[in-house]
């Protein structure tokens, strides 16, 4: 039957729907599968030429475990093996070319970016999956997804080393020309059931562009933790020309005047307004008329002074609402790796938004 007989012959709109979602899933995958397999043989053709052909000491790309690199004359085909591999659409099968040394016998592994070395999903899988679990989705819900797509089982573990591996290797641009302003603040989550806490430090070059340079997970507030922070950053001449903007901390305001003692410091405006209602709050208890006026006055005091930019870390503030977001619907880390990893990839992720560039193709290259 073919599939027009098939369509016709559906009673209900959403059995149409999976007929022509079947056929085309499938012819997908197997055209998935057809242009891998002749990549394949193609990129051997580049660096071997056809198997009649005499080779000479061309370099190759191969390097056998007992030998080191061999040259084009040092190699040989030796058939095919299967392998299958996981893509959106399914498993596919493939046929992927075996190579010999010809100095020991021994298999050479192909090393392709088109076939990394025991690599189970395929790019648009990780990218499916990162997509999913930067967006909220725990790895179980994550999992449903793969296996709904898959139309086959994943494990929970795999899913996990998948992403571990796929964020420990996330990089972004740095930041171009001389930092204007530094913000620093912290995010808190919880690791193994312990509370703990991500030290932000985020840049404003000249032009205005912005992004995140480093983070720290830390145990605790300190200033030990603070001056680790500030000295992974590698700051030029000790602060010179440089604003820091934080909440005030001592802490923080020790480290930062240890490690960059010739920058200048200035506390967020709404975390002095923040401290000035509470100061307000608990020395006039039960008196509304009084804490109105002493907050008036502080909060004319405040504004006076604070007239240059920026006047507070907003930048900052609403980034790190965007990780709370995220992690809140989380019953914390399992283990610092896994916190440590997410961290740079959502790090990543803010500095591509901020960037303007796809952060799913700069997080999953």
């Amino acid at each position: 039957m073919t599939v027009a007989e098939r369509l016709a012959a559906c009673k209900a709109r959403g059995e149409a729907v999976r007929v022509v979602d079947e056929v085309a899933r499938a012819q997908l995958r197997a055209y998935k599968g057809r242009l891998l397999v002749e990549a394949l043989e193609r990129w051997v053709m580049a660096h071997l030429g056809p198997p009649w052909r005499r080779r000479g000491r061309e370099p190759t790309p191969w390097v056998c475990r007992r030998c080191g690199p061999r040259d084009a004359c040092q190699v040989k085909r030796n058939g095919h093996y299967r392998r299958c591999l996981v893509v959106q659409e399914g498993v596919i099968s493939l046929r992927v070319p075996q190579l010999c040394c010809l100095g020991c016998g021994g298999q050479l592994a192909l090393a392709t970016l088109l076939l990394p070395r025991r690599r189970r999903y395929w790019l648009d899988l990780d990218r499916a999956i990162t997509e999913a679990y930067l967006h909220g989705a725990s790895y179980r819900k994550v999992r449903a997804m793969v296996e709904r797509r898959i139309q086959s089982g994943a494990g929970l573990m795999s899913l996990w080393r998948r992403f571990q591996e796929i964020a420990s290797k996330a990089h972004s641009a740095s930041l171009p020309g001389p930092l204007k302003t530094l913000y620093l603040d912290e995010a808190y989550c919880r690791v193994k059931g312990e509370p703990c806490w991500a030290l932000l430090a985020l840049g404003e070059n000249q032009r205005g562009q912005r992004g995140f340079l480093g983070a720290l997970l830390s145990s605790d507030r300190s200033q030990e933790a603070w001056q680790k922070l500030l000295e992974s950053l590698r700051p030029a001449a000790g602060g010179t020309g440089l604003t820091v903007m934080h909440d005030g901390d001592g802490a923080l305001a020790a480290a930062v005047a240890l490690v960059l003692p010739e920058a200048q410091q200035r506390l967020c405006l709404w975390h002095q307004l923040h401290n000035l209602f509470r100061q307000a709050r608990d020395r006039y208890p039960g008196q509304q008329e009084r804490q109105r006026e002493m907050v008036e006055a502080g909060k004319q005091r405040l504004l006076a002074a604070a007239k240059l930019q920026p006047r507070t870390t907003s930048p900052l503030e609403r980034a790190i609402r965007e990780y709370r977001r995220r992690t809140r619907s989380m019953d914390g880390f399992g283990s610092l790796r896994g916190a440590s990893n997410f961290l740079r990839a959502w790090l990543v992720k803010e500095n591509s938004r901020w960037a303007g560039q796809d952060w799913l193709e700069t997080l999953v290259a």
